[in-house]
């Protein structure tokens, strides 16, 4: 009887650390999932989609900062600015 109710009491533990692990992980990966989409949001001048800032591609240009969603679009906008087309 004592057998059964220490494999029962361990079973619980068992579970209960189980779950508690599981939480923990999946908080974690809940924040960096989080962080990845988060933050403040840009817009691209070219494209002008909105990009997480911290994925953006910056570029100063004038003495201040310009965000890009790919290079490809800050070589657009250099083109556009170089002849003079807004």
């Amino acid at each position: 009887m004592r057998l059964l109710i220490f494999l029962f009491v361990g079973l619980v533990l068992y579970l209960v650390v189980t779950v508690m692990l599981g939480f923990s992980s999946l908080g974690r990966s809940r924040q960096k999932r989080r962080e990845q989409l988060g933050g403040e949001m840009v817009r691209d001048p070219v494209c002008e989609t909105y990009i997480p800032k911290a994925t953006a591609i910056e570029k100063t240009i004038k003495g201040r900062p310009v965000y890009f969603c790919s290079p490809t679009c800050a070589e657009a906008y250099a083109r556009r600015a170089a002849a003079g087309i807004k």
